[in-house]
């Protein structure tokens, strides 16, 4: 064999042995790193710290859900007082599961949690019988979402749109999430609040509640009084009012200008929005401003009468004021002013 052919083989072997050096280098540092839980929740932990959200779920093997509308990292860019810190605790292993609990801080405050991982499946550390262990899904905090207002409203919690409706709950990061609704009404605002998540597997509330102008209380305190005047006209026993007479016309008895007279309106109170308020034809969880009466109200019922079959006419009256009370609800306004519902009164 000739010299530079024998020195050709021995440079591409020597070659080929330092490219399987420095792979099989390469594939223990990764066996080392998937045989380490501690090392694995760290890289997890550094990804939510950089906020790379969506990549820590690659890591953990989250399916995304478009419903999450938290878990991206558009919308964790515009959380406040995201997870800062954190340090492994302590790491327990029971056969073919790990736990590694461990302390996170955001926002100044810190909180402790656990996380999952499991052994099994293959990973480069199998070729050096290291056993390897795969994040489990993490157990997230849970924001419960809740906006009591008037029809359909669509809130923005970091950015991504919400309605309370199809994401009652929400799945979070460690970080402070603030709820606002854009847009307003002439007869109500709907102020925003903020709530903070500082590890894993809470659970907290976050509202945004609407609140009456001067103008919409006014309007709710006319439409109550409009629902008083309404069973002003409605005969002796008003249908569905808090007040009527307890008998009526007897047998041969004729009543014509039939009149309430209001000797004193009903004031009410119109107090702050209410989720739970079982009015006459809503569904449940269906809310309301509720109005009830401060001080009761008086009036007084009159009417001629005639007996056909004896001649007898006359007038008749209440023997005496009878209360007018208002119970009900605002459940919304349109242009002219307030929905008013009352309850059932009998």
């Amino acid at each position: 064999m000739r010299r530079p052919l024998w020195i050709a083989l021995v440079a591409g072997g020597m070659a080929l042995l330092l490219a399987l050096g420095v792979t099989s280098f390469v594939l223990m540092l990764q066996a080392k790193a998937a045989a380490d839980p501690a090392r694995i929740v760290t890289a997890y932990l550094g990804q939510v710290r950089a906020g790379h959200v969506e990549a820590a779920m690659r890591m953990e093997g989250r399916k995304t859900d478009p419903n999450e509308v938290l878990l991206t990292d558009a919308a964790y860019a515009k959380a406040t007082e995201r997870l800062s810190g954190f340090r492994v605790v302590r790491v327990r292993t029971n056969g073919d599961r790990a736990v590694v609990d461990v302390q996170t801080t955001a926002g100044g405050h810190t909180a402790h949690s656990s996380l999952s991982l499991k052994s099994g499946g293959w990973t480069p550390a199998a070729l050096f019988g290291i056993v390897a262990w795969r994040l489990q899904p993490a157990e997230l905090s849970m924001i419960d979402v809740h906006v009591g207002a008037p029809g359909s409203i669509t809130a923005t919690i970091a950015g991504a749109k919400v309605e309370a409706a199809r994401h009652p709950a929400l799945l979070a990061f460690p970080g402070r999430y603030a709820i606002e609704v854009p847009g307003g009404s002439p007869w109500f605002t709907v102020k925003g609040s903020s709530v903070a998540i500082t590890g894993f597997q809470q659970r907290e509330e976050l509202t945004a509640t609407a609140e009456l102008t001067q103008k919409g209380a006014d309007a709710a305190v006319a439409a109550a009084n409009a629902w008083v005047q309404s069973c002003m006209q409605g005969g002796p026993k008003p249908s569905g009012c808090s007040f009527g007479l307890t008998d009526g016309a007897t047998d041969g008895e004729v009543w014509t200008n039939q009149k309430w007279t209001l000797a004193t309106a009903p004031k009410v109170t119109v107090s702050a929005w209410s989720d739970q308020c079982g009015l006459p034809g809503q569904r449940d969880g269906t809310g309301c401003w509720p109005v009830k009466t401060a001080s009761a109200g008086a009036a007084d019922f009159s009417a001629d009468y005639s007996i056909p079959a004896t001649g007898e006419t006359g007038t008749i009256t209440s023997t005496g004021s009878i209360e007018v009370d208002v119970e009900g609800g605002i459940t919304g306004f349109q242009d002219a002013g307030a929905f008013f519902i009352s309850v059932q009164w009998r």
